[in-house]
């Protein structure tokens, strides 16, 4: 089928073909001498593809493709973009039907498009048969058909191209000969490492950096010395990235190279080499390092202190202690973090004063530091930092306030009070949120009319801290306000108001909450009724714990127990089955102890459906067997009429 319509679309293109000769003879018989003879190329040229459409129907008809170089070239004469377009055709076509065969004869056509675009094909048909016909055209002489032959032939791992490959190293062509480096890594082609090693002094950094990065990629330690020169070359992207080369083929055999560039005129270099010194944990530098705090540039000072810090090189800690009075806030950062880690509890008269320091980040990064090492010493500018004029300091300050109040008392609770409760004002929501929680675990009762209000502010989060807050100090002034609170539009406040009102009132709420049983919001309802159920009698709570595992036990029973029953006892029992499951049900939802059995739980679900399940089968048998028995059942009025007849 699929020959004939190859066929049919052949001879459609003769017919297209004769048709534009017909109208080109048309044209040319109303020209003069000069116009005919373009008609006479164009005639050439629409017989020339004619040719070709043949020779391809032609080799159609047999299901094979014989080489088809001779009709594209003289397609190609005639007209270029036209041939380019029907060259991709055909080749499509061939690629279709895997005529490999045929397609690799047009590895030698004359034009280098065909030439690429035959081995683009081969490639995407996966034809490794064709390496031997693909090699060769590595020494092509067109730079676009090289770099194809590459690709493919990486792409089909082809080692057998590697001693073709090395050659291009002589290319004048520098991106040929960065390809070429960058095939053979793909390959693993160690053999070429001593090729490759003279590539280091390539008159392109390109081709340098390509070289280094190939010979890093093979692991070529032979190359160490010939990557060590590139330490000193002009361009500074190669003398990093032979640093980071030579940390990688030699590990701290590499320490000298690397240590000559922390003096380097480029801060990228210096940069780079104190990284390079810091994945290697070289403490043997650490002179040299301490040098570098001294640097003008702060990344660098920042990165030379990390450095230090990780080799715990203590006797930089005079140096670094001067950094604190740096003037950029990432090394006065750093710095601190580097005196907490190598001086301890030593370092804490350094850092206090930083608690001044003109960065918020910083006097927060000095407030952790002294709390972790000698929070004693903080306590005592807790309540100045609570008048910081950055949010976050103030913050931190209320939080440790709470926390140090626990674990001592060198801050008076009156004072701590008193300061904190203008923040209940504050127009930042986060400042009122965190002033609510620690008034609330400083038992502070006295700021119970400046908490209140904030019962109605316009931050969800701040409302539920002060409802927790009005709980835990016992304000019974604020029960009205949380009875209000349980028809609040939001679930969290609804949940929060009634734990309040427990918390206030004990059973006495049990009235005002019992609505929320009832709540179209499960989660509302379901906390309810564990709450409920936990300000029961203990007593109480456990019968109903007993009752609740007895009537799990006894339900399937009951279900099967009308089967052997009859007369009222039969109806006994499915009564006492109904209400079983009846308290079952209501058990299950008011104890706290099985909540995987409550309404709308899948566990107690799929034992109610069971146990009604055994029910209705226990009922299908019992009816079952009823009418059974009345069908075979003999009748009395029949047994006297036969009684009769036997006297007669």
């Amino acid at each position: 089928m699929k020959i004939v319509l190859y066929f049919i679309f052949s001879m459609i293109l003769i017919l297209i073909n004769h048709t534009a000769l017909a109208e080109q003879a048309v044209h040319c018989t109303n020209r003069s001498s000069g116009s005919q003879k373009k008609c006479l190329a164009v005639k050439k040229e629409v017989k020339g593809s004619k040719r070709v459409n043949k020779a391809v129907a032609q080799s159609q008809k047999k299901e094979t493709f014989s080489p088809i170089a001779p009709a594209i070239k003289r397609n190609s004469k005639n007209n270029l973009s036209n041939s380019k377009s029907y060259v991709l055709q055909l080749l499509q076509q061939l690629a279709e039907q895997r005529a490999i065969s045929s397609i690799t004869p047009l590895l030698h056509d004359t034009e280098p498009y065909v030439r690429d675009a035959t081995i683009e094909v081969l490639g995407q048909l996966g034809a490794k048969e064709a390496i031997p016909s693909i090699i060769p055209l590595l020494k092509d002489t067109n730079s676009t058909v090289r770099n194809k032959a590459i690709k493919v032939l990486v792409q089909f791992r082809a080692k057998e191209a590697i001693p073709s490959i090395i050659p291009l190293f002589q290319e004048k062509d520098s991106d040929v000969r960065i390809r070429a480096m960058e095939a053979l890594v793909q390959l693993e082609a160690k053999e070429a490492i001593p090729t490759i090693i003279p590539l280091l002094k390539d008159d392109e950094s390109t081709v340098r950096m390509a070289a280094i990065n190939t010979l890093s990629e093979l692991r070529a330690n032979e190359a160490t010395s010939g990557i060590t020169e590139l330490l000193k070359d002009n361009d500074s992207n190669i003398r990093i990235r032979a640093m980071e080369a030579l940390g990688l083929l030699q590990g701290k055999e590499a320490l000298p190279g690397i240590v000559s560039l922390l003096q380097d005129k480029d801060d990228n270099v210096r940069l780079s080499a104190i990284k390079a010194l810091q994945d290697l944990d070289a403490k043997d530098v650490v002179p040299r390092i301490i040098l570098l705090l001294q640097d003008s540039n702060a990344k660098i000072r920042s990165t030379a202190i990390s450095l230090l810090r990780k080799v715990k090189a203590n006797e930089a800690i005079p140096t670094i202690t001067l950094l604190l009075q740096d003037s950029i806030p990432d090394v006065r950062g750093n710095a601190i973090a580097a005196l907490e880690e190598l001086q301890e509890e030593n370092a804490v008269p350094a850092i206090i004063p930083l608690l001044k320091d003109g960065t918020a980040p910083v006097r927060l990064q000095a407030m952790n530091s002294i709390l972790r090492l000698q929070e004693q010493e903080l306590s005592p500018h807790l309540v100045s930092l609570l008048h910081d004029h950055d949010d976050r300091i103030q913050i931190r300050a209320m939080e440790l306030l709470t926390q140090l109040q626990d674990e001592n008392a060198l801050i008076p609770k009156k004072e701590a009070i008193t300061n904190v409760l203008p923040f209940l004002q504050n127009n930042n929501k986060s400042l009122r949120h965190t002033a609510v929680t620690t008034l609330k675990e400083l038992q502070a009762k006295e700021a119970i009319p400046g908490i209140i209000p904030l019962l109605q502010d316009s931050d969800q989060d701040v409302r539920l801290a002060a409802i927790e807050a009005v709980a835990e100090l016992q304000a019974k002034k604020a029960i009205p306000a949380l009875v209000f609170f349980l028809k609040d539009k939001e679930p969290k406040i609804r949940i929060g108001a009634m734990n309040a009102l427990i918390e206030l009132q004990g059973k006495e709420a049990i009235p005002s909450i019992a609505p929320l049983l009832k709540d179209e919001v499960i989660d509302v309802s379901n906390a309810t009724k564990e709450r409920l159920s936990r300000i029961q009698n203990p007593l109480l709570t456990a019968l109903i714990n007993k009752t609740f595992i007895v009537l799990m036990v006894i339900c399937p029973i009951l279900a099967f127990l009308p089967l052997f029953l009859t007369g009222k006892r039969f109806f006994v029992s499915i009564v006492f089955f109904i209400a079983s499951i009846f308290f079952f049900r209501l058990l299950a939802d008011i104890s706290p102890y099985y909540p995987k059995f409550k309404e709308g739980a899948t566990l107690g679900e799929i034992y109610q459906v069971v146990v009604l399940f055994v029910f209705a089968i226990s009922m299908f048998l019992k009816f079952s067997w009823y009418i059974l028995a009345n069908a075979f059942k003999r009748s009395p009025d029949n047994d006297k009429e036969n009684i009769f007849a036997k006297l007669n």
